[in-house]
């Protein structure tokens, strides 16, 4: 399994990260404390809006609850099919999750992936989100794919995810380092997953369609606007994979309801009346529909 410390680098610096004690520390001695948790906040120091950076905890907590009901796994299991099947063949899988959140897609995709290709998988979640990197780093090592000290210390197993809050358009990563980049539901830092892709390497997306969670949007609107991210190539990629994944199902009781709304951006956008007509909902059948899209560096 490759070693994550020959993965990311000093945010400040760039120089090579060690493990010192509870620290990772660089040859500039720029320090960064490991969080009991075992991630490393690789954000930028010194700015105080670090510390409101990213999603809130009452939408990350949310998050959290709602998609411990598997409701959407479906999603990340296509997803790892569909990178298993277009990414480079190599010893290790390194995966780069610019946008990890909470950790559920990540932790799933690459559970899936080390199954699917029969290869050790090594994810690296980065998000704004301390909040996030805390419930992430709790649902990797109950999963076994984190090491009881956290980052910095080697583990043995095939499935691997650490996560870290940094800047995903200035990740702490290594030129070329990543043989696959992930974007889910986030926006898409070309540049960034340019500079630290393998020559081969892809890029998968996956972004909202149509439909999503039309149920939801008909109940809180008047007026429901439809909108799609449809992201085409930027230069340096090539597009080589579209899919298009499509379901329904019933969101089984109210808390459900009410946190996969909060978990949400309607949940900023939505008037009182529109609020209480979703709210007074003890079950809702729902649509999820993704699209899929994979890019390769030319």
């Amino acid at each position: 399994m490759t070693d994550i410390l020959s993965i990311i680098k000093c945010p400040v610096c760039g120089g090579k990260l060690k493990r010192i004690e509870k620290s990772l520390v660089c040859e500039n001695r720029h320090s960064f404390d490991v969080a009991k948790q075992g991630y490393v906040n690789l954000l930028p120091p010194g700015k105080e809006k670090n510390a409101r950076t990213g999603d809130e905890q009452l939408m990350v907590k949310a998050r959290v609850d709602f998609l411990s009901g598997d409701y959407y796994s479906p999603i990340s299991e296509k997803f790892a099919e569909l990178i298993a099947e277009h990414m480079p063949e190599e010893e290790t899988v390194v995966l780069c999750d610019m946008g990890s959140g909470e950790g559920y897609h990540t932790c799933n995709i690459t559970s899936c992936l080390a199954k699917l290709k029969n290869k050790p998988v090594l994810s690296l979640g980065f998000d704004a989100s301390k909040h996030g990197a805390v419930y992430a780093s709790r649902l990797a090592r109950s999963k076994g794919m984190m090491s009881s000290g956290g980052i910095g210390e080697m583990l043995d197993a095939d499935a691997q995810a650490y996560f870290m809050p940094a800047n995903i358009f200035h990740l702490p990563v290594r030129d070329h380092s990543v043989s696959v980049a992930v974007s889910m539901f986030a926006p898409i830092a070309w540049d960034e997953v340019l500079r630290i892709l393998k020559p081969g390497g892809i890029l998968a997306v996956v972004a909202s369609g149509r439909e999503h969670l039309m149920e939801m949007r008909k109940l809180i609107y008047d007026d429901v606007h439809i909108s799609e991210f449809d992201p085409v190539s930027h230069e340096g990629f090539s597009e080589i994979c579209r899919d298009r994944l499509t379901y329904k199902t019933e969101i089984q009781c109210n808390d459900d309801i009410r946190n996969l709304f909060v978990m949400t951006p309607f949940y900023y956008k939505t008037t009182e009346a529109g609020r209480e007509r979703l709210y007074s909902q003890e079950k809702l059948d729902i649509t999820l529909d993704t699209n899929y899209m994979i890019f390769k560096v030319e």
